[in-house]
């Protein structure tokens, strides 16, 4: 099959390298849409990609006057000018030829980029590359353009969700929006069938950006860890996946508490003081400045350790709203959240069955014994990873083209 691909940087492009790496190794063609710094990420893992700067030529004169226009003035870039100049001016094309000039202007104004959704452009590219099958993330710009495209062309389109699309479920559990959907678990299935998706449309993959916690070879790095740092001695270690909490909400008026971080980790202090078979294996986030504190049973993971080896090297996590939590729990060890954060709401892990999460502070001991409990009884993940069962539902979908 051809398959196109869209994605833009981060998370996004992570989910989907590992698939379109392994479709390209099982004989499929791959044409991968980068966008924004997804091409920097794809380049470092031998993944060819194009960007708008490489379907500029579908576009009229006025796309790239308006892209002209429109990057002159960007500061700060972490594409070229011209890939810049091709995706700005081609979906502000977009906008326009649907709104008129007047009110394209209008919306640009108000929202910038979140005002875009090139369908046009990316019905255009379609035409174009005369792809079997559609395969996108949950952005909602030009992937989200990419498969109502391909809604319109009758090109059976796949949507991997990279986590729980809490505010993405407005578009994608429509019916019609793709006809694969690609979920982490059982919880964000169970809200698309309930927003009104069928149960055929939903596939529980998981998130093929985690696999490599499920390898052996990362298995080996946190038993090497473990052995190395002295965390072998039967105790219990428990990870403190620490992060900042701001003053306020960057887009509303919510007030933070920026000492909640730190009195998650007294605590936590205390509990392994006062528990000698327990260790606290502090690790702070790359933008806290924190200086390590000493502490009976309080032990250090500096930035270099590598996040993947650190989590196998513990029992289990505690953090706030850190990925990490989603991490720790692929990687079979059960996860504690505090759920008092101004993101908890954004990053409901203790809602979505990735966590047990607790409202006080003063509920962490407790909930940390009813998670070594889990611990105990915890059963082995299954063999088959994500990118397997991505691809499943992608190879699947395109024996019906």
């Amino acid at each position: 099959m051809r398959v196109f691909m869209v994605a833009y940087g981060g998370g996004h492009v992570a989910a989907l390298a590992p698939v379109a790496k392994k479709l390209e190794e099982t004989g499929h063609e791959v044409v991968f849409l980068a966008l924004t710094t997804a091409k920097n990420y794809l380049d470092k893992r031998n993944i060819k990609s194009i960007g708008f700067k490489d379907i500029l030529f579908l576009a009229d004169n006025a796309a790239i006057e308006y892209g002209q226009k429109l990057a002159a003035n960007l500061e700060g870039r972490a594409v070229s000018h011209e890939e810049s100049v091709a995706y700005l001016g081609m979906s502000y094309s977009d906008l326009a030829a649907q709104y008129g000039g007047a009110e394209a202007e209008k919306l640009y104004a108000q929202h910038k980029r979140q005002a875009f959704l090139p369908v046009a452009s990316l019905k255009k590219a379609l035409l174009h590359y005369k792809p079997d099958i559609v395969v996108a993330t949950n952005s909602p710009r030009a992937e989200r353009a990419a498969i109502i495209a391909a809604g319109k062309l009758k090109i059976p389109a796949v949507c991997v969700v990279d986590l729980f699309a809490v505010k993405e479920i407005d578009w994608i559990g429509k019916p019609g929006f793709a006809d694969r959907i690609c979920v982490l678990n059982n919880n964000v299935k169970d809200r698309f069938i309930e927003a009104g998706r069928a149960l055929s449309d939903v596939v529980v993959t998981g998130n093929p950006a985690f696999d490599a916690l499920l390898e052996e070879k990362t298995r080996q790095a946190g038993a090497g860890l473990r052995k190395q740092r002295g965390w072998d001695d039967g105790k219990i270690n428990i990870l403190w996946a620490s992060q900042p909490e701001p003053l306020k909400h960057p887009f509303s008026n919510v007030k933070g508490d920026p000492h909640l971080p730190y009195d998650i980790e007294n605590r936590l202090r205390e509990f392994v003081a006062e528990n000698d078979g327990f260790r606290l294996v502090v690790r702070y986030h790359p933008s806290q400045n924190d200086v390590f504190r000493e502490g009976k049973n309080v032990d250090f993971s500096p930035a270099h350790d590598e996040v993947a080896a650190v989590i196998h090297a513990c029992d289990m996590c505690v953090t706030i709203t850190s990925t990490v939590a989603l991490e720790a729990h692929i990687a079979g060890k059960p996860v504690i959240t505090v759920d008092k954060s101004i993101f908890t709401e954004e990053a409901p892990f203790s809602k979505m069955g990735i966590a047990l999460g607790v409202k006080e502070i003063a509920a962490l001991p407790e909930a940390i014994l009813t998670q070594l409990k889990q611990a105990i009884a915890q059963k082995q993940q299954e063999s088959k990873n994500a990118t397997d069962k991505v691809i499943e539902s992608i190879e699947l979908l395109g024996k019906h083209v």
